[in-house]
């Protein structure tokens, strides 16, 4: 869900421009109206559909046929003087995404239709016009006031043509994004504009000077990504005629200024989804009374504010005041103004908003994470607000049963209840008393009992994941619960039972059954689910053969990981359009094909199986493949080279397997590598002294990206699935309908967390795709020699360097104390020699360190911040190291500097001097008992006595 309100996704975004294109023209031309039009304008618009369709013959053109082209599709005319007035040739694309079908526009065609007032060309795939036959032509359309370009591929080149149509008084041009980077300000308020409307058309830097563009009545700006500063200087408060201003969707900060509250004709004002550090006044806003939206959501709100400030704002149905920051309370007041959309999310509340009793417009409201508990409000909320299309109550501390309205309620189409502590069963009768729930979210509670859903003939998403519902899958499926569902989340309950039938589910896009006590072997019949897009059934028990008819199929997300699944490998699995493939974790055996031909793949996970042989390289090869993760396996054999220049690679997991030879440099090529850990292998040699190189491309926030979006921009951690829009008449305006979209909710989330097991700081830690921040150099565990490379400091990007358990000799280079964001460092095991770098305890994030077992010497490091907190164990082994934390000082009583032993090795000489006297008095013991023990028995035995001095004599007369 975005933070805020998307009020503003599509075209018609909160401005909607004044372009009277779309449905009121369809209903003008189709109300069976028989006006005859021009002759020469009908030809004129036989002669635009014939060129444009030579140019593009995918345009789905409406059949123009017959003498009365007032009556056509898309046409509209003047009763009265029968010319054409509007025509609206937008999204005639069958494939808007087709961009290699970029044409260049002849202007000129349109010159036959001198009354025309509206025109749209939008999602045309324009580039620009003919040499000659340019937009200045339409200087000569004198009642041109309304033009739609919006979704083409203009630049701003084409601005000054429109100088001479003097007539023109609203401009669309949304979604050109070669529009910037500059705004060209001045290029717009020199054509006396009044509407204009410039969303994602690649704007960036500050906004300019706006005070002198007096003719300006709207203007949106939304998500132009790149505008940044803020917008108290720019001359926003001297646009007395400023009805409706769009900011949302930028990076502004700062705050606003007070001053707009005296643009008394301010009707709609959206600054959602930036940067501003808000700490609201109320008297900014009642002054605004004109007001019918305001939405400040998804910024940093801070304060408090009252509802009384808009007590007496009675035109206003929509505001947004959710927040990004912990400490914004709303005082809840009574009004008696009615709202049609009011989202409070992650706000405090004074008390229980009561006043929504009475808010029998209300159609959206978002009270999500407002730290409100006690019983869920849906009972009572449902009943009294019957219009409620959309209903958010997510991330509180709600608690019991969950209770349903005693009457139906036929509008509700959304009701998200997810995270929360509801408990007992989910209600029998929810299909009855809500039977148009298009999307149902119950996740994060602790409902029990069976999956009784059923007969939501409606319902496209469904999310019951994380609860303790407990059911047999065969009896969970045998329900045909809609045709329409196409997300279905039941990940982490307690469902068991062999795998379903897939063929239910002709019309999934998701389906999500991981963490749950599924078993027996998955049906051949899987494969046969056409439109399933993403697949998780991990963590189960699973049996039997890994199908491999799984490689033919659509999925574009496919998980299985920690099942019991064998077998091995098919060539199909390689061939497919799969973007994400997780097995790990199960049984395989066998070896990788050596070939692939997926060029869409994005994440392989293959770990903790029994796969042998050598390591394809050809996967390394793959420009989209950002994970590889092949560890605990039996790979062996030599890396061969390979050119990682084009590639992608975020993360290179070959740990535990049984490689060897050395590194190979290549492997400095790979421009984005943040995650490579080859440890616990065989390699030997030299660590590359290139190595410093990798990873150098700036990958921002995060080592590694989300990378899970689904086919048709469907992006698989949120799904669209409803836009409530409003219409809102402006009476005094000369303005068009203004259409307020909500923002868009996020059901069938993929909300797994995909990630990689390295050793780190002691630990197995995961590292989550999401949101990793991690980034891993480890080559632990092998047979590497020579030195730690002088420039390691400059791969600055790492978290965690382990280099432990090798050959290593030589000192720690000083540019260790330039890794600034290390949080584990490991070198210990190997024969490094000299002293610690004084300089690492510049690291303030370093929260494991180790330098045991080597030949260091000198006084460990200052017990300063993070490194007063190692203890002996991160320097044992160094027989010359010195000072705490080991209790050997580094000086003597005089004051002479000596070296000491640490804990562990004086402890190992004093236990080697115990064991050589021990040997030495038992020797002793030994003689000493021997010899009184022999002259006893020579005492008392006195014919041993006289056979002994008998055979010294001899022995004597012998030698003699």
């Amino acid at each position: 869900m975005r933070e805020a309100m998307n009020y503003n996704n599509s075209t018609s975004t909160l401005l909607a421009l004044a372009l009277l294109l779309l449905g009121q023209w369809t209903s003008v031309s189709g109300s069976g109206l028989r006006v005859r039009c021009k002759e020469e304008e009908r030809r004129a618009l036989l002669h635009i559909k014939a060129e444009l369709l030579q140019i593009k013959p995918s345009l789905s053109f409406p059949e123009w046929e017959g003498e009365e082209c007032c009556g056509w599709e898309r046409v509209a005319c003047d009763p009265i003087t029968k010319h054409v007035t509007k025509l609206d040739l937008g999204d005639l694309m069958d494939n808007y995404f087709d961009w290699e079908t970029q044409f260049l526009l002849n202007a000129t065609m349109f010159l036959p239709l001198p009354q025309l007032t509206s025109l749209s060309l939008s999602r045309l795939h324009i580039s620009g016009c003919k040499a000659g036959a340019g937009f200045e032509s339409w200087s000569r359309l004198s009642k041109l006031k309304m033009l739609d370009l919006s979704w083409n591929n203009l630049n701003s080149s084409i601005i000054s043509s429109f100088a001479k149509v003097s007539s023109l008084r609203a401009l669309d041009l949304e979604g050109n994004f070669e529009m910037g980077p500059d705004v060209h300000v001045k290029d717009f308020s020199a054509l006396n504009l009044e509407v204009v409307n410039l969303p994602d058309c690649g704007f960036s830097g500050s906004l300019p000077y706006l005070g002198d563009w007096s003719s300006l009545k709207a203007l949106s700006l939304a998500r132009n990504y790149g505008l940044i500063g803020t917008i108290i200087s720019t001359g926003l408060c001297h646009l007395k005629n400023l009805e409706q201003l769009d900011l949302s969707g930028n990076n502004f900060a700062g705050n606003i200024p007070p001053c707009i509250g005296n643009l008394s004709s301010l009707q709609m004002l959206d600054l959602s989804d930036n940067q501003f550090h808000l700490k609201l006044s109320t008297s900014v806003f009642e002054r605004l009374i004109s007001l019918r939206y305001l939405s400040l959501s998804s910024n940093l709100l801070e304060g408090t504010l009252s509802m009384s400030s808009f007590s007496n704002h009675s035109y206003l149905q929509v505001l947004g005041l959710s927040t990004r920051a912990l400490n914004f309370e709303v005082e809840v007041v009574n009004l008696s103004l009615q709202l049609v959309f009011l989202e409070l999310a992650n706000c405090i509340l004074n008390m229980e908003p009561t006043f929504l009793y009475s808010q029998c417009k209300l159609k959206v409201l978002d009270l999500s994470n407002t730290l409100s508990k006690g019983p869920v409000p849906t009972l009572w909320l449902l009943e009294n607000n019957t219009n409620l299309i959309e209903l958010v109550l997510c991330k509180n501390s709600f608690t019991g049963v969950l209770q349903l309205p005693s009457v139906i309620h036929e509008n509700i189409s959304i009701l998200d209840i997810s995270d929360n502590n509801l408990s007992g069963e989910i209600p029998d009768d929810i299909s009855t008393k809500l039977p148009n729930l298009e999307n149902l979210n119950l996740s994060n509670n602790c409902f029990c009992g069976t999956f009784i859903l059923r007969s939501m003939n409606n319902l496209h998403y469904l999310d019951l994941s994380s609860n303790n519902i407990t059911d047999d899958m065969q009896n969970t499926f045998s329900i045909s619960l809609t045709n329409e569902l196409i997300s279905l989340d039941l990940s982490n309950n307690k469902l068991y039972g062999s795998f379903p039938n897939i063929m239910n589910f002709k019309t999934y896009f998701e389906l999500l059954l991981n963490n749950n006590y599924i078993s027996g072997e998955i049906p051949l019949s899987i494969c046969d689910a056409r439109s399933l897009d993403v697949l998780d059934i991990s963590n189960n028990e699973l049996s039997g053969i890994l199908p491999g008819c799984l490689g033919r199929t659509n999925y574009e997300i496919l998980r299985l990981s920690a099942n019991h699944l064998e077998g091995s490998l098919s060539n199909e699995f390689w061939s497919s359009r799969m973007s994400l493939l997780d097995l790990s974790n199960n049984k395989l055996s066998g070896s990788i094909p050596p070939y692939f031909n997926n060029s869409y793949v994005i994440s392989i996970d293959l770990s903790q199986n029994n796969l042998y042989g050598n390591f394809p390289i050809t996967l390394l090869s793959i420009s989209s493949l950002q994970v590889i993760n092949i560890q605990k396996n039996r790979f062996f054999g030599e890396l061969p080279s390979w050119n990682g220049k084009e590639s992608d690679l975020r993360a290179l997991v070959m740990r535990d397997n049984m490689f060897r030879g050395h590194i190979p440099e290549q492997i400095c090529t790979f421009r984005y590598l943040r995650i490579l850990d080859l440890s616990q292998n065989n390699f030997s040699g030299q660590i590359p002294p290139c190595i410093i190189h990798m990873g150098l491309e700036n990958i921002n926030f995060s080592c590694l990206t989300p990378l899970y979006e689904a086919a048709s921009g469907v992006a698989v951690y949120g799904v669209a699935v409803y836009e409530v829009v409003e219409e809102l008449k402006f009476n005094n305006t000369d303005l068009p309908n203004t259409k307020y979209i909500s923002y868009t909710h996020s059901f069938g989330r993929f909300k797994d967390n995909f990630g990689l097991e390295l050793v780190s700081k002691g630990r197995l830690d995961l590292y989550m795709f999401k949101s990793l921040l991690k980034c891993v150099l480890d080559l632990s565990s092998n047979e590497l020699v020579g030195h730690i490379p002088e420039g390691i400091g400059q791969m600055s990007w790492l978290t965690t360097l382990n280099l432990s358990n090798n050959y290593l000799t030589g000192s720690i280079p000083d540019s260790v104390s330039k890794l600034c964001q290390l949080e584990s460092l490991d070198l210990s095991h190997n024969a490094l020699t000299g002293q610690i770098p004084r300089g690492l305890t510049k690291l303030t994030s370093i929260e494991a360190f180790s330098v045991a077992y080597n030949n260091l010497s000198g006084p460990t490091l200052d017990a300063q911040a993070q490194f007063g907190t190692f203890d002996n164990r991160s320097h044992e082994g160094n027989p010359n190291l010195c000072g705490p934390p080991l209790s050997q000082s580094c000086f003597s009583n005089h004051d002479t500097k000596l070296p000491s032993f640490p804990n562990g090795a004086e402890d190992h000489r004093r236990d080697e001097s115990i064991d050589f006297l021990i040997l030495f008095g038992s020797f002793a013991l030994f003689f000493v008992v021997s010899f009184w023990g022999f002259m006893a028995v020579l005492y008392f035995k006195r014919d041993w006595r006289f056979a002994l001095f008998t055979m010294v004599d001899e022995f004597g007369d012998n030698h003699t």
